[in-house]
């Protein structure tokens, strides 16, 4: 298991360095390595699914954040969910926002409470989302500057998405990115 959870990060900083070459001349990151969690419940138990191919765009000039992913990529622990998330109708879910600071910086920097307003593209509905989070600095690292972190609530019927007896209304999204260094 250890072997394999090298791979996978050997795997992910490559695909990260790949991408800051491509994102120096518009000083934009992009990847579809981020992680996402969304958290429910049913009667009494919570419900994770997660899945690590959220697609992230971030504007470091103005702070602009997209990002992007369908419920067909989250797995959770039960099969039967699982094949729901699979065939689900719901088509791409989109957050687009505008981090409450001027610019990302990638030097060295104190960590940054983020709370800003944001857009939710869900099941054909847009709905305005309150979004927290933390910018926090990574010291020492070659390629990787930043830690983003985001959550932010949602009622599922605000989207039209009703659930069968027993699930909870309300779910919990997080997010976690890193954010490449900025070149010069």
């Amino acid at each position: 298991m250890a072997k394999k959870l090298k791979i996978v990060w050997v795997f992910t900083n490559i695909v990260l360095l790949l991408w800051s070459f491509s994102a120096k001349a518009q000083q934009r990151y992009q990847t579809r390595e981020g992680s996402i969690e969304v958290i429910g419940s049913h009667r009494d138990s919570i419900i994770i699914a997660n899945s690590n191919h959220l697609f992230v765009l971030i504007n470091y000039e103005n702070a602009e954040i997209e990002l992007m992913f369908s419920p067909a990529i989250l797995h959770t622990s039960t099969d039967s969910l699982n094949v729901k998330l699979i065939n689900s109708n719901i088509g791409q879910v989109l957050l687009k926002g505008q981090l409450n600071i001027p610019y990302v910086e990638t030097l060295q920097h104190p960590d940054h409470k983020l709370n800003f307003g944001a857009e939710l593209y869900l099941n054909g509905k847009t709905k305005r989302v309150f979004v927290n989070g933390l910018l926090i600095h990574i010291a020492s690292n070659e390629t990787i500057s930043c830690l983003l972190t985001l959550n932010f609530k949602l009622r599922l019927s605000d989207f039209g998405i009703i659930l069968p007896k027993g699930w909870n209304n309300e779910i919990t999204i997080q997010i976690f990115q890193t954010v490449l260094k900025k070149s010069n």
